[in-house]
C-alpha cells in the first residue's frame, strides 16, 4: 500500500519510539542480495515477527539488487532493519556519493522498476528519503506490519 493510502494509524517504526536496530554492510557485489537475505532471515526466523519473513526477505532482495545494479562495486550497500512488536522497516542505501545513471530502455521497452512495483503492492508503507551522509544519496524504505 502507499504511504498516501495507509488506512490505519500505528506507532512509527523508529529507534525513537522504541523499535530495535540491525544493521547490515556489504559490498556492492553480486553476492549482497543473498547476504542480505539471510541476514533478514536471520534477525526475523525466532521473533513474534516470524510471519512476515517471506515478505520481507522478497523485498530486501529487490531493494538490495537495484542499489548492486546503480551502484559501483567500490561502493557499499547498507542495510537497516528495524523491528518492533507490530511489525518491521527496512531501510536500503548504497553508499555512492551519487548513484549511476540508469541505462535508457530499448526501443519499446518499458521503463519500469520490478522491485518497486512488489514494493508498492506488498509493503504497508514505503518511500524514499534522503539519506544523512553522502549529497544527493537516497534510501528505499518498507515496512510490513503483523495483521491482527
Amino acid at each position: 500500500m502507499h504511504p498516501q493510502t495507509a488506512p490505519v494509524t500505528r506507532t512509527p517504526i523508529r529507534v525513537s519510539a522504541g523499535a530495535r536496530p540491525h544493521l547490515l554492510s556489504t559490498p556492492s557485489l553480486a553476492t549482497a542480495p543473498k547476504a542480505a537475505r539471510d541476514f533478514v532471515r536471520a534477525v526475523l526466523r525466532r521473533t513474534p515477527l516470524a510471519p512476515l519473513i517471506d515478505t520481507a526477505v522478497l523485498l530486501t532482495s529487490e531493494a538490495v539488487t537495484s542499489a548492486h545494479l546503480r551502484t559501483p562495486r567500490s561502493a557499499d550497500i547498507l542495510l537497516r532493519l528495524l523491528t518492533a512488536g507490530h511489525g518491521l522497516r527496512i531501510s536500503v542505501h548504497d553508499k555512492a556519493p551519487a548513484r549511476i545513471p540508469r541505462p535508457a530502455p530499448a526501443a519499446g521497452e518499458l521503463d519500469t522498476d520490478h522491485g518497486l512495483l512488489l514494493t508498492g503492492r506488498l509493503a504497508d508503507d514505503w518511500g524514499m528519503t534522503p539519506f544523512e551522509g553522502l549529497p544527493r544519496s537516497t534510501s528505499l524504505w518498507f515496512e510490513l506490519h503483523l495483521k491482527h
